[in-house]
């Protein structure tokens, strides 16, 4: 697991043809995948909410929006707040969401790259 914070003053402004008006602002990194599936989704979890230990084939990055929450792994665990970015390994265990004594929601967008035929593998709540 990999979590990094990016400040906002690694924002990049460039033109692109999908802004209009003024330039984009863009804060990320880019990659080129070949015969893979990419999909990305904000997910909000409420107190107490957290995802099973699960595994993709592919990597999944982590990009916090919102609240305080909480990322791990059969190794560790971590807080995360706005602004950070996790990154889990493709095959890496692992398991996201708010602690289980939170009094607030937590929000991440989320970015999958996976080979076309693989599988999510769902295991046992942390």
């Amino acid at each position: 697991m990999n979590v990094t914070n990016v400040p906002s003053s690694d924002t990049e402004e460039s033109d692109h043809s999908v802004q209009v008006g003024s330039p984009l602002l863009s804060e990320g990194v880019e990659s080129a995948f070949d015969g893979v599936t990419v999909r990305s989704a904000e997910v909000t979890f409420r107190p107490g909410e957290r995802t099973k230990f699960h595994a993709h084939a592919g990597v999944q990055i982590l990009y916090v929006t919102d609240g305080v929450g909480m990322v791990g792994t059969r190794d560790e665990e971590r807080e995360v707040s706005a602004c950070d970015l996790v990154v889990f390994e493709p095959g890496e265990e692992h398991w996201h969401g708010t602690a289980e004594d939170a009094d607030s929601a937590f929000s991440h967008v989320f970015f999958l790259a996976e080979p076309d035929n693989g599988e999510l593998d769902i295991q046992e709540a942390p």
